[in-house]
């Protein structure tokens, strides 16, 4: 065409100037121009192209391979907490052993896939996310560790529990994680395409002006050039979008449809789940290859896409979905779906992705399961029990329902264990399981509490009844026979019964009250019932001991305990003053507990040994701090610390380390805790006495059956029991045991002291006697050795107890 116009403007000139030299070479310089621009103009769009071209397939190489090391960190991840998940419910030894190779294994895989990631050219906001990443990922594998830890050590409900409450939710914020880096690669691919298309747009733009001003066949070259750049565009753009939904589908099935609900792509997953070949399910409505039904009642679950195609974003669907393939296989599947675009952001098509996760629903429903249930014999646990018992107790609460809680023990199963193996312990509590559910209303609840201890929640069931079953369960008990390798065994038990009504109490308040009556029936003799009643004073009574206990274990653990101190005054002699170091506990607030409140469930409970090492330490911070003309302190043991391994030990440590003067120390033992352990006492007594301290025997003539054992406990002091010293004016019988007493120490070298001295009228016939040392109210009274351990509500109140 230009060569025709070329033509055409020389055919004007005239006849010899029309092919004038210099028009020649002008009109030649003019198409050499234009040929040189049309070829400048074709290499440029040429180069452009190619450089798009190898732009767009950098792009999709380096996140087809990001997307790739990703995804195969997630399925590491993913399959490792699986794992961990089918450790904690197997109890195969090759199972396991295979368990934790395999655990191991995707440990290593992880760390192998990101350390390629790492390796890669990433963003700042990449960069970021893998830190945070390597962080949760530390902190989940720590918590996977301790978790197999745990079933390891064959402790498969503490497993359990740190997999449901930490280990899975940790593995959750580590796959959200590499979820928000797989979405940073699709938007990288969305910010490449469009980056792209601008570098094409400005191509063209580039060489429509070079068109513009070149001759007609730069026009024609120009218009090829343009075309066939478009349809390159074009099919590049079909590539990137066919790549963007392969980031996705990697691992996972996918389908896409068109517009009209048409299937035009299956990969390889969704053709193995679907029985769908590619080729087969071309064309085909969505509906007929992708077949899915409810997973509860098997309805068919027509899919949202076969009437519309999501304009939106990705979205999920139906999460409790069965896909039904073609050959009648059925596979529980988790599904997304999200709308494909064209370059101007119209909706051609969709992509559903989704996955068989009939492994990980089935693990789902059996964490569940364990989760409530007892694995050994398959009753409710503990939790679920009182899940239970907190749905009664709002139901007597708003319906006014009468119900009926049983706490139950077994008596005598500890000797099974102890004889036989846990073998047969765990053979018996299957058996006995089985008997006392025949025993039991289809609508009660029998859970397994604890080791040997089970409950019973009985609904609608009045207190009356509630006795006969509980009657009805302990015949059953005590008629079974336990056969083991010809071994017989009778087991019993102990059951407390308690009505739960709606006048008060919630679920805690009932099961501890129930607790309660089943230990009150331990202790009246094993294998009978305890009922509670509102008038129950012997359950009150341990109620308030079991209150006071944790009170005390709180005071041990905070300090809350407090020294007090009463003189023991010399009367007859110049000896030195004793102080006797007495005790009280201190609540929050400040208000004071005597002891005669907390020594005797401290020493029901066993607790006498720790609160005299804490007294120990706190009077010998004192006496480090007092010179020794202040007197000597005298500290009470207990009949416990006498017997306590390692407490002599213990008491001889301290009094070395603490810089105090042994001889400024006096040890209290009572008499009849001397008698009832004397070998251990003598052993206390001659060691310490060895170190300079001296020993009190207190109560003195309460517990006396003959004065013998004093030639084997050698005591420097006798403390005669106040019974005698308050009534010895009036009284002959007890002036001739003070008498007595006084006597036989005299005797053997043994100081004497009266307790109980309650007013000064008391002391002439103690001196008369020949008395040592009196104690008492008349002559002092307690008061504190040290500052309140509550400054704030500091109070002297309430010394009377000693």
């Amino acid at each position: 065409m230009d060569s025709q116009e070329a033509s055409d403007s020389t055919a004007t000139v005239g006849s010899s100037n029309a092919h004038d030299y210099r028009s020649a070479v002008a009109i030649a310089a003019g198409f050499a121009v234009v040929l040189l621009l049309m070829m400048v103009m074709v290499m440029i769009g040429l180069e452009r192209i190619g450089q798009v071209h190898d732009r767009l397939d950098v792009i999709v190489h380096e996140h087809n391979v990001k997307t790739e090391l990703l995804n195969n960190m997630r399925t590491a991840a993913r399959e490792r907490s699986v794992t961990l998940l089918r450790l904690s419910i197997t109890d195969d030894p090759f199972d396991l052993d295979a368990g934790i190779m395999e655990f191991r294994a995707h440990a290593s895989d992880f760390m192998v896939n990101r350390n390629q990631l790492e390796a890669m050219p990433l963003t700042e906001r990449e960069q970021a996310l893998l830190t945070e990443g390597r962080e949760l990922t530390s902190s989940a594998v720590e918590v996977q560790e301790r978790v197999l830890n745990k079933i390891l050590d064959d402790d498969l409900e503490a497993a359990t529990s740190w997999l449901l409450e930490q280990a899975i939710p940790m593995q959750n914020e580590v796959l959200a994680n590499l979820g928000t880096l797989l979405e940073l690669q699709q938007e990288a691919s969305e910010a490449a395409a469009r980056d792209t298309a601008e570098q094409y747009r400005n191509a063209v733009q580039f060489m429509s002006l070079l068109g513009t001003a070149a001759l007609l066949i730069g026009i024609v070259v120009a218009v090829a050039v343009l075309r066939r750049s478009r349809d390159i565009e074009a099919e590049l753009f079909r590539e990137k979008e066919r790549a963007q939904v392969t980031l996705h589908a990697i691992g996972d099935a996918v389908i896409t449809i068109d517009t009209d609900g048409r299937i035009d792509y299956l990969n390889p997953v969704a053709e193995h789940l679907t029985g769908w070949s590619d080729a087969e399910a071309r064309d085909e409505q969505l509906d007929r290859v992708f077949r899915t039904i409810r997973e509860d009642d098997g309805q068919l679950l027509p899919h949202p896409l076969v009437d519309m195609v999501p304009d939106g974003t990705t979205c999920s669907l139906n999460q409790d979905t069965i896909l039904v393939s073609r050959d009648g296989h059925e596979y529980a599947i988790e599904e997304v779906s999200a709308p494909i675009r064209d370059r101007t952001g119209a909706v051609i098509g969709a992509a559903l992705v989704f996955r068989d996760v009939s492994r990980a629903r089935e693990m789902a429903r059996d964490l569940s399961w364990a989760a409530t249930h007892d694995c050994l014999t398959s009753l409710a646990n503990r939790l679920e029990f009182e899940r239970r018992l907190r749905q009664l107790v709002t139901s007597a609460h708003h319906d006014g329902r009468e119900h009926a809680l049983l706490y139950m023990d077994l008596d005598q199963f500890k000797l099974v264990n102890d004889t036989c193996g846990h073998g047969a312990g765990d053979d018996l509590l299957c058996q006995l399981t089985s008997h006392m559910q025949a025993q039991l209303r289809e609508s009660d609840t029998l859970a397994r509490l604890g080791g040997d201890e089970f409950g019973v929640l009985l609904e609608s069931c009045p207190l009356q009844r509630a006795e006969e079953i509980a009657e009805k369960l302990r015949r059953a008990m005590e008629q079974f026979r336990f056969d083991w390798d010809g071994r017989m065994f009778r087991i019993g038990i102990s059951i407390g019964v308690v009505p739960v009504r709606g006048e008060h109490g919630d679920a805690a308040q009932f099961m501890s009250e129930a607790d309660a009556a089943c230990y009150l029936a331990k202790e009246r003799g094993r294998n009978r019932i305890h009922v509670s009643r509102p008038d129950d004073a012997a359950l009150c009574r341990h109620q308030g001991e079991m209150n006071c206990l944790q009170r005390i274990n709180h005071a041990l653990e905070n300090d809350q305990f407090w020294l007090y101190g009463q003189h023991i005054e010399p009367i007859t002699s110049g000896g030195p003053r004793h102080i006797e170091v007495l005790l009280r506990m201190i609540n929050d607030e400040g208000a004071i507990t005597p002891p005669s409140t907390f020594i005797p469930a401290a020493e029901r409970y066993g607790l006498m040994a720790a609160i005299d090492r804490w007294v120990i330490d706190r009077v010998l911070q004192v006496a480090r701090h007092t010179a020794p003309t202040d007197g000597h302190f005298a500290i009470n043991l207990s009949g416990q610390s006498l017997c306590e391994r390692g407490m002599l030990d213990y008491i001889v440590e301290r009094i070395q380390t603490s810089g105090v003067a042994p001889g400024r120390l006096c040890f209290e033992i009572t008499e009849t805790a001397a008698i009832a352990n004397l070998n251990q006492a003598s052993r206390f007594v001659n060691t310490l006495r060895a170190m300079g301290c001296c020993f009190s025997l207190d109560d003195f003539g309460t517990g006396m059956a003959s004065f013998g054992y004093l030639k084997t406990l050698r005591v420097d002091y006798l403390k005669i029991d106040g019974s005698f010293v308050r009534d010895m004016s009036d009284d002959p019988i007890s002036h001739a045991m003070v008498e007595s007493i006084h006597h036989i120490g005299q005797v053997m070298g043994i100081k004497t002291v009266a307790e109980c001295v309650s007013h000064e009228d008391l002391l002439p016939p103690l001196r008369a006697i020949g008395i040592d040392y009196a104690q008492g109210f008349g002559l002092h009274l307690p008061e504190p050795l040290e500052p309140c351990p509550v400054p704030s509500q500091a109070s002297t109140t309430d010394t009377r107890y000693a």
